[in-house]
């Protein structure tokens, strides 16, 4: 297979987005209230999105990007991260590890208040935490198995005790949203019992009110349909004039609707999914630019280590060795870079320069193929291969490794799968097809952040691995990591486990995708579309407190 020949084949797909710089102006204070379904931005100082719903509006339970960074902009976290990722102080000041590293103490702010005007208080912290580990969905992940439990020992100190060490327990707080606990217990559902004398934990409520103490508060939600936010004019935090007002999500997902949206300025940024094409088009309009942020997603091709063909390593190298590579980041993501392994340069602890080791080389894959235990039945398999109908640009990505892979006699289907399906296909190796296709994104800004939620055992079984590992090795390797307090070491620990992951080639790692998004860069300022480097961290981007609306 040549390369001019799938260029050929992608011809629509060659134009790279145009990225437009951003006109100037002088920030304005002026502006009035926009209703639930928004006006135009300029108008309005208003921020309207547009995103894949429903919401799962409970920061305990809600895991996609559109749920996580409504978090980010509705509720308070003990620590938060600037735009690249360091991690710092927000309602907690400042806090200490003992000796033994099983007990975190944090001490938090006494001036901040939820948006019923209640005061936050150390308590709401550990209801926060001790409500996420008992009802274990979400982003519990990250303190399972980790944190006993957590308690108040005064107004403004909370006690996290340890059920082992966990070096990177700080990071992952930008993950726990503090809730109002008396706000919440007072709108459980007392039918349901779920949990015992806590009934459903307040969760029916939580799926359409918010029981924050963030920037902005909910005004209105359909969680099939939108959510729009107004500012909380009493947050702790100092208000720029000319900061946005409110924002509004909304289900809108036709590319000519958006495109028209984004000309007519009743959308101001869009969701990361849009098409090449589309995203071309939305940086041709004046006054619009497309983002380029690299936020750690790594768009894989995810290969079903327990299912045959794909569970022989030599068979999964070959496929690897046969993807190309360039054509994906110059012709379908244009202007994006290949990925180097298991884990983005955007994470502290990659060594994804360091390893690059697949790329496109027939010569290689006949080799690694001709060493594998199928090599003389090849006809006898059918790889299935599945990815996000939501998604048109990855239908692409699988009709390169289609044309490849045909040369050398084996067979793939390609489907196009609701993201739902995905998830459920996810839950067993029989379920699981031969090759997924996968962006994952993360919770904190270390390798350590991937390597646990990507690859280790415990996360098999759920739409975050498709590989089915189960690998007791790297089991080990990722939790020896994740406890080491020394940093150099730690890092050093996370080097060795990428190196484990790409001899075993479970996935073939494309490229480094970054957050494209269409935005309205000629009527405000936003700090993360223009940054040098972003926080990997999920839903981060969408931080609206800090955007400014020009004259």
């Amino acid at each position: 297979m040549k390369k001019k020949t799938i260029a050929s084949v992608l011809s629509l797909f060659m134009a790279a987005a145009l990225l437009l710089s951003g006109c100037g102006g002088t920030p304005t204070s002026s502006g009035s209230q926009t209703q639930s379904q928004g006006g135009t931005a300029a108008q309005d100082q208003w921020i309207n999105v547009n995103a894949s719903l429903p919401l799962n509006y409970d920061p305990a339970s809600g895991s996609s990007s559109i749920d996580l960074s409504i978090v980010f902009n509705v509720y308070d976290t003990l620590v938060f991260t600037e735009i690249d990722g360091t991690v710092i102080p927000h309602v907690a000041t400042d806090w200490e590890v003992s000796p033994d590293g099983l007990t975190y103490t944090f001490h938090i702010r006494d001036d901040i208040t939820f948006h019923d005007g209640s005061k936050l208080e150390a308590s709401d912290v550990a209801f926060s935490m001790n409500r996420a580990l008992t009802i274990g969905e979400g982003l519990a992940y990250l303190w399972d198995g980790y944190v006993d439990y957590a308690e108040a020992t005064d107004p403004t100190t909370v006690v996290f005790h340890m059920k082992s060490t966990y070096a990177v327990f700080v990071s992952t707080l930008v993950r726990l949203a503090v809730l109002n606990e008396e706000l919440v217990m007072a709108n459980v559902d007392t039918s349901d019992t779920t949990y015992g004398d806590k009934y459903d934990y307040g969760k029916k409520w939580l799926s359409t009110h918010d029981a924050g103490s963030g920037p902005y508060m909910t005004k209105e939600i359909s969680v099939t349909d939108y959510v729009t936010c107004e500012r909380f004019d009493d947050y702790w935090m100092e208000w720029e004039a000319n900061a946005p007002k409110g924002f509004t999500v909304r289900a809108i997902n036709e590319a000519a609707t958006i495109r028209t949206m984004m000309s007519n300025g009743e959308l101001s940024i869009t969701d990361e999914w849009q098409t090449q094409d589309t995203l071309n088009a939305l940086g041709e309009l004046d006054g619009v630019d497309v983002t380029n942020m690299y936020t750690g997603v790594v768009m894989c091709m995810e290969m079903n280590t327990k299912k045959a063909p794909t569970d022989d390593i030599h068979f999964r190298k070959a496929l690897a060795y046969l993807f190309d590579y360039e054509t994906a980041y110059t012709y379908i993501y244009a202007g994006t870079k290949k990925a180097g392994g298991p884990v983005s340069t955007a994470y502290q602890g990659s060594i994804a320069d360091e390893l690059n080791t697949y790329s496109y080389n027939v010569e290689k894959a006949k080799e690694e193929l001709a060493k594998s235990k199928y090599a003389n039945n090849l006809g006898d398999y059918a790889l299935e291969l599945h990815y996000s109908a939501d998604v048109k640009d990855e239908e692409d990505l699988a009709l390169i490794l289609q044309s490849a892979a045909a040369e050398l006699g084996i067979k793939i289907n390609i489907t196009a799968t609701p993201f739902a399906t995905l998830i459920a296909e996810a839950a067993t190796p029989e379920t699981t097809a031969h090759i997924t296709i996968m962006a994952p994104s993360d919770s904190y800004s270390e390798a350590g952040s991937v390597l646990k939620l990507h690859y280790h055992s415990s996360t098999a079984g759920t739409f975050t691995q498709f590989e089915w590992l189960l690998d007791e090795e790297l089991d080990r390797m990722i939790d020896t990591a994740l406890a080491e307090s020394n940093y150099d070491l730690r890092m050093e620990m996370y080097a060795q486990a990428q190196k484990y992951l790409d001899e075993l080639c479970p996935t073939i790692w494309v490229i480094e995708q970054p957050e494209q998004r269409g935005y309205q860069s000629g009527t405000f300022y936003w700090p993360e579309a223009e940054a040098e480097v972003n926080a990997p961290i999920m839903g981060r981007s969408l931080y609206f407190r800090t955007i400014q609306f020009y004259d």
